[in-house]
């Protein structure tokens, strides 16, 4: 891995490591049960893209947690609709980050990119 493509990663890294909290923060604060699964389960894939690119990297990093407690009142005080266009947003924007490295060099990029673009839809839905 070229310093370019390392540097661009850790930010990947840092960045799905900050989604996890968010989501899991979502789902301790939503009222709503199909709402929390949805939560918990981007926070799962969220999670799982953060240990590949661990992989990756070789570094291990730290969600920033100031962040996700910011998040989590907006969360409180927003219309959900608001918040849930943000996130789409979000997604949509780490799924075209990956764009660039899906082939042979980093396999797992793809589904990765499939999984924002999901969590996309997802949220941008409800």
């Amino acid at each position: 891995m070229d310093s370019q493509d390392k540097k661009a990663f850790i930010g990947f890294q840092q960045g799905e490591l900050n989604a996890v909290l968010m989501y899991r923060k979502f789902a301790e604060i939503t009222k709503n049960p199909e709402w929390r699964e949805l939560y918990l389960e981007a926070a799962k894939d969220e999670g799982r893209h953060a240990a590949i690119l661990s992989k990756y990297t070789g570094e291990t990093l730290q969600p920033k947690e100031f962040q996700a407690n910011l998040l989590g009142f907006l969360y409180r005080i927003m219309p959900k609709k608001i918040v849930h266009f943000g996130v789409s947003k979000g997604e949509y924007a780490g799924g075209n980050g990956y764009r660039p490295y899906v082939g042979d060099k980093y396999p797992e990029i793809s589904k990765m990119m499939e999984d924002e673009y999901r969590h996309g839809d997802i949220f941008k839905a409800l």
